[in-house]
């Protein structure tokens, strides 16, 4: 979750919740275990942060940004990782509707879930995803495609354009 605010704080040029500081690249070793993955799959990857960053092609000329966290978190033994993409970001506090279309589009949601992360001034929405982090390739690769769909579809609703 850290990673995604990491993100969060560069998109909103804000600083990150709770006072932290953005970890440099070189604070934030990359997990082995997605480089691995990715390679398997073939699938091409920029570092960012230290994420990985995918910029996933779509149809109809299409692309969509989504990044895996090389940091994990753990619940008890299960340790997990996610996988996220914006979707859209705005001035201001989300509004009313648009929260209720993303939690409404939640209950339909197989994996993953929208999120709105606010700031006092700007907000994004985020469709992110958890797994575990030891996902191989095909599974990481199923997932990175589900929220590059998921995100890329909503932006199209929200926006109609393809910024993300």
């Amino acid at each position: 979750m850290k990673c995604l605010l990491v993100v969060v704080g560069m998109f909103l040029a804000i600083p990150l919740a709770r006072g932290a500081e953005p970890a440099s690249a070189s604070e934030v070793p990359l997990d082995p275990r997605v480089e691995t993955a990715l390679q398997d799959g073939k699938l091409k990857y920029a570092v960012d942060e230290g994420d990985f960053r995918l910029v996933y092609k779509l149809g109809a000329g299409r692309s969509q940004v989504v990044w895996i966290a090389s940091k994990t978190a753990r619940v008890t033994q299960l340790e997990i990782r996610d996988v996220w993409s914006l979707a859209f970001r705005g001035a201001g506090q989300v509004p009313p509707e648009m929260a209720k279309r993303l939690l409404t589009e939640n209950a339909r949601m197989v994996l993953g879930a929208w999120q709105v992360n606010q700031a006092p001034d700007k907000f994004l929405v985020v469709y992110l995803a958890q797994v575990p982090a030891d996902t191989d390739a095909a599974a990481l690769q199923e997932v990175v495609e589900a929220v590059a769909v998921s995100a890329d579809r909503m932006e199209k609703e929200l926006t109609g354009g393809d910024e993300f």
